[in-house]
């Protein structure tokens, strides 16, 4: 019997379908910033899950597992991850490299606009501080839009991340071989530490400097 590859059986992460199918009836861009209600695994576009997930140990626990449709690794999104979404008009289908890094410039301007400084970005996509992951991106790119997903730190939970996934299979030059606990970082909240409340005030900020793709 052939080999069914992982893509034909995992469920989609749908998270900002709204946003899509928005701006591709012809809507301009859209913008949200949203904590993440639950944890969930996401698997890159191109992602292995028997590889990049511990598959078992993500159904013992309860923990749903889904593919996005950018690419990268697999990725455990929980409470203490805000998730940050660009939907926008593009013409044609080219220029991912140029509207990945005006995204990643763009979010990096809006966390320093809300008193998170010292984020930049470093390897295909990520958000680093102080030499630690705080955030990982990814970008989708069809016929006259660009969809970008942004994961900002700033609470992980590390313990179930460890339980559940495995070392990537691949890795940026910066992260030299560290486990996750040693390589991923965080963000610093505003003194009242809430994230709605960080999370809308970010949106606010995204909204008025959306960047030129």
């Amino acid at each position: 019997m052939p080999h069914r590859p992982d893509s034909e059986t995992l469920p989609g992460w749908d998270l900002d379908a709204d946003l899509v199918a928005a701006v591709a009836a012809g809507a301009p861009a859209r913008v949200r910033v949203l904590r993440c209600a639950s944890p969930q695994v996401v698997v890159g576009r191109g992602g292995r899950a028997g590889v990049e997930v511990d598959l078992a140990a993500a159904g013992a626990a309860g923990v749903p597992v889904l593919r996005r449709p950018g690419g990268g690794c697999a990725v455990l999104l929980d409470r203490g991850n805000l998730v940050v979404s660009l939907v926008a008009p593009m013409a044609g289908i080219g220029g991912v490299t140029s509207a990945f890094r005006a995204a990643t410039a763009w979010v990096v301007d809006g966390l320093a606009g809300c008193g998170v400084a010292g984020v930049a970005g470093d390897g295909v996509s990520d958000l680093v501080l102080d030499d630690r992951k705080v955030g990982g991106s990814c970008i989708q790119r069809t016929r006259g839009l660009v969809y970008y997903s942004t994961t900002l730190l700033f609470d992980p939970d590390l313990d179930l991340m460890e339980r559940l996934l495995p070392h990537p299979p691949r890795e940026p030059g910066y992260r030299r071989g560290r486990p996750h606990r040693a390589f991923l970082g965080r963000i610093g909240l505003p003194p009242d530490g809430d994230p709605g409340a960080f999370a809308r005030r970010l949106e606010r900020m995204l909204e008025t400097t959306l960047p030129r793709l």
